[in-house]
């Protein structure tokens, strides 16, 4: 079933006309057809069956014929997942794959040992929302993955630590297994460059009330650390099982 994107949509709509960039995908690129069925997502979770009512150069208008249930259902658990930018299109793979793993709001940060600076990746950030939104139509989400603005590390901690949610740092040393106690319905977690933290961010994770996990001594690539990190949290806690 193709997949638009329609933040307007509502339950009390008979009809929804699609952005222009929406619309020239429909006629252009999918070569759809009046008569078409589609789906349409909001992207706050609502999905709907549409059909494609009209379509013409200007835009395309689609009839909505009621609200459905998501192909790729939201997680119950809220992850904020924290994670150092490394160089290169490595975080492009992160974001994506975040997405598909339900992550909720992902904060893209700098360290003591980053390679690049706050004012580089506000430079990406068009990039890899874009990325974002094609990975959710892609999989079945209806709700976008959040992307924040870029932030150093010592801010997000501080930030972070105002709210309730379970707190895990994620570190190659001095740390312990993962444990969190019962059944959090938010994790706030945080993956390290890909060399590693200095001993004054792991101190300042722990002062801010974040436990600090290891993986038993095994090494992995940032964009690995990210994607396995992510897939534990929705199969411990989530509804990856």
């Amino acid at each position: 079933m193709r997949r638009f994107y329609a933040p307007d949509i509502r339950d009390s709509m008979s009809s929804v006309t699609l952005s222009p960039d929406e619309s020239h995908h429909a006629r252009d690129v999918l070569r759809l057809r009046v008569g078409d069925e589609v789906t349409a997502f909001d992207g706050n979770g609502n999905e709907f069956r549409c059909t494609v009512e009209h379509l013409d150069r200007s835009a395309a208008l689609l009839a909505i014929i009621g609200r459905i249930e998501p192909s790729a259902p939201e997680s119950p658990l809220g992850i904020t997942l924290g994670s150092v930018v490394i160089p290169g299109d490595k975080f492009d793979l992160i974001v994506q794959k975040s997405v598909e793993l339900g992550v909720a709001r992902l904060v893209p940060l700098t360290s003591a040992r980053s390679e690049l600076k706050l004012k580089d990746l506000e430079k990406k950030l068009i990039r890899w929302r874009r990325i974002a939104f094609d990975a959710a139509k892609q999989c079945g989400r209806a709700k976008l993955m959040t992307i924040d603005d870029p932030f150093e590390l010592a801010k997000h901690l501080d930030a972070e630590a105002k709210n309730d949610a379970a707190k895990i740092f994620f570190s190659e040393r001095d740390g312990s297994r993962l444990d969190v106690a019962g059944s959090p319905s938010d994790i706030s977690a945080v993956i390290g460059p890909k060399g590693g933290w200095e001993d004054a961010e792991i101190e300042c994770a722990r002062t801010h009330k974040f436990h600090i996990a290891t993986l038993g001594g095994r090494i992995m690539r940032a964009e690995t650390a990210a994607i396995a990190l992510t897939a534990i949290l929705q199969h411990r806690f989530g509804d990856i099982n």
